[in-house]
């Protein structure tokens, strides 16, 4: 057993590293350490380094992050290193399984004994090992706040139009520049890394004391994204000179909303390039790649195995890539939209819920009250889901699958038996019951994902209505209660219901404030909330809040049109990949039902008797057994199922940058495969 304690030490500190990243206390037991060892002298300064972590939010000291890197780096090196000499322990012991290594290796046995060049070997495979992992490991801590900074800044580059057009409000409609950045630094959740980077100015001026000016300059030289440097240098010569805010502001909004329309353009040619590759590569190639491959394996030998791998493989994993790739470079549109508020209607950062306590803080001791609180909330929202399960399902359509599910685990376990057959399973039953099964899921949620989202379109739609009116009673002199009045008795459209509850509120005493605010945790889309922060944060600083208003119809509409012009664009390119796809599915069921059975059935590839080549027994392309005729055409089934589910999820993302959206378009194209190749056919 002593000969495996290396082993098991190389894996308990692999298992304490993993950890420490879940555990605070295991974190903090671990950054001591790491102090301990490397945090004297030996760490050099690095103002670049230093920089990257501040530009990627860490929250951590450059000493203890290069610390802890060193630690991470020996721990992983040391351990990958023990484990490299079990892995070459472990190649010799199959070597000599094979008879490809004479002199066996007894560490395993009961007398150890290794050779000269056994052990050499040995060293250089757990050197290899270590130093690989070791470097890996140093290269990878670095990487990561490059890469966290890399996606911070096109966060902040995607969300600075809608920011500025807020501040620009903001100050048009009286508030100070200080307070301007409190109200982005309490809406975090809402405007995301952009005021993040904000409140980092907002917490040296109100804890340090540096006067405005320093601190914009500060969150130039600190932010990720040149945009937002460029911004706040303009910002910082203007404070400084004394002009108007409100007049720059105006301009740099102007701009952005141009500059938008710009990086909007840019992101369809990418995308139209990535859709050509797709079906180039995905489509094209791999249907080229197996057709060729049948025709090799019914004129030279059996390739029934290399099509298995690119079907459950390769297929997959290329897939998996361009979705990776088309999430990442879709993330403007995503922009907000996974940012709620929290139930109390106050910003919540980091998607961490809102704390409150009895008298508005957080008292001593308190944290058991919180959980309670939090435990009553979560039981709280069940029963409210109980109670009103189509409304529930609805707002959020993800829990229209703790129904299906199980309805879908129940009807698969009861049908399953009927797969069963000669003490094996019916492979072809068994597609048919997880196809079913897999329609049965992705379409209920697309039906209800759907109708959600289209309700909520079509309400996003009269908002810029909504605000104009708004904004021209504001401007004649009417307060806002007397204006929603009026506009409740006008028609809106699909608005109509939402401003009726909104003045029904307002009559039984609530605040325009709390009116909005009820409204927008009904709605709970980026473009509403957006709003109702701008107007609710506007009413602060002053009742004549019409220019405000008009400025939020006009972000508004511009928000309306580009998507409108990005949804016509992105049509094509998703009629090419449904057009793609249909193609591949007739060349599959070709391939399956035409090809494949009119073959004639003289025995298994390459062992018949006849003379052709590879022993194939009739001219031309050959002939197949009713076995591997079978597995042929399993593998073209299954190819066209995994097409068809992925194509459908890459259509979505890249029409809408969401997975969710592309489970209609897998509904569609799987529905179709299952309909032709099983069904027609």
């Amino acid at each position: 057993m002593l000969r495996f304690l290396p082993g098991a030490a190389a894996l308990a500190v692999a298992v304490f590293l993993l950890a420490a990243l879940a555990s605070a206390r295991l974190n903090r037991r671990l950054t001591l350490a790491a102090f301990g060892v490397f945090g004297g002298r030996a760490i050099e300064h690095s103002a670049a380094r230093e920089r990257l972590l501040r530009s990627a939010a860490v929250g951590v000291p450059y000493r203890e992050y290069a610390s802890k890197t060193y630690l991470y780096a020996a721990a992983v090196g040391v351990s990958s290193g023990i484990l490299g000499v079990y892995l070459g322990l472990g190649a010799f012991a199959v070597a000599e399984a094979y008879g490809l290594w004479q002199d066996p290796v007894s560490f395993f046995g009961p007398t150890p004994a290794l050779d000269t060049l056994q052990f050499g070997l040995l060293a250089v495979s757990g050197l290899g090992f270590g130093v690989v992992a070791g470097v890996g490991t140093y290269a990878l801590r670095w990487q990561l706040p490059a890469s966290r900074a890399d996606t911070r800044r096109r966060q902040i580059d995607a969300g600075l139009p809608r920011m500025v057009a807020f501040m620009y409000a903001l100050s048009r409609g009286g508030m100070s520049v200080p307070d301007v950045f409190r109200t982005l630094d309490a809406n975090e959740a809402v405007f995301g890394e952009g005021a993040a980077e904000f409140g980092t100015a907002v917490r040296n001026m109100d804890l340090f004391n540096v006067d405005v000016v320093t601190a914009v300059e500060d969150l130039s030289e600190r932010t990720p994204s040149e945009q937002l440097s460029t911004f706040t240098e303009n910002l910082a010569s203007v404070l400084q000179s004394g002009g108007s805010v409100s007049d720059f502001l105006e301009e740099q909004y102007e701009r952005y909303r141009n500059e938008a329309e710009e990086q909007q353009a840019e992101m369809l040619n990418v995308l139209a390039t990535t859709s050509e590759v797709y079906v180039t590569i995905v489509v094209a190639g791999m249907l080229f790649l197996i057709t060729i491959l049948l025709i090799i394996g019914l004129t030279v030998g059996d390739t029934l195995f290399v099509m298995r791998a690119i079907t459950y493989l390769v297929l997959p994993a290329t897939n998996l890539l361009f979705l990776t790739y088309l999430l990442d470079i879709t993330q403007p549109l995503r922009a907000g939209a996974d940012r709620q508020r929290s139930e109390s209607g106050a910003a919540a950062p980091n998607g961490s819920p809102s704390v409150e306590a009895d008298g508005g803080y957080v008292r001593p001791g308190s944290s058991r009250n919180h959980e309670r609180l939090f435990a009553y909330r979560r039981i709280r929202s069940v029963l409210e889901a109980l109670r009103t399960p189509v409304a529930s399902i609805v707002e959020r359509p993800a829990r229209v699958l703790y129904l299906t599910v199980p309805i879908a685990l129940a009807v698969t376990a009861y049908r399953f038996p009927s797969a069963l057959s000669g003490g094996g399973i019916d492979v072809e039953v068994l597609d048919d019951l997880l196809v079913q099964a897999t329609l049965f899921l992705t379409g209920t949620f697309a039906v209800v994902y759907e109708y959600k989202k289209r309700r909520l379109g079509s309400l996003e739609a009269a908002v810029p209505d909504l605000l104009e009116r708004l904004a021209s009673l504001n401007e004649a002199g009417i307060a806002m209660v007397s204006s929603f009045k009026r506009v409740q008795r006008s028609d809106l459209g699909s608005l109509d219901d939402e401003v009726d509850r909104i003045w029904r509120d307002m009559n039984w005493g609530a605040t325009v404030e709390e009116a909005l605010s009820r409204f927008e945790k009904r709605v709970r889309t980026p473009s509403v909330t957006r709003v109702v922060t701008l107007i609710t944060n506007a009413m602060d600083a002053s009742n004549e809040i019409g220019p405000v208003l008009r400025i939020a119809a006009r972000q508004a509409r511009s928000d309306l049109a580009l998507r409108r012009k990005r949804k016509q664009e992105m049509f094509t390119y998703l009629v090419v990949i449904y057009v793609s796809f249909l193609v591949f599915l007739i060349v599959i069921g070709a391939l399956e039902q035409v090809l494949i059975p009119s073959l004639p059935d003289t025995g298994s590839i390459g062992g018949g008797t006849g003379t052709g080549v590879g022993g194939v027994g009739a001219p031309g392309l050959g002939s197949i057994g009713s076995a591997d005729r079978a597995a042929y055409r399993l593998v073209f089934f299954h190819t066209a199922i995994i097409q068809s589910v992925v194509s459908g999820l890459v259509g979505g993302v890249m029409g809408n940058g969401s997975i969710k959206d592309g489970l209609k378009h897998t509904t569609a194209m799987l529905a179709i495969t299952y309909v032709v190749l099983v069904v027609v056919v």
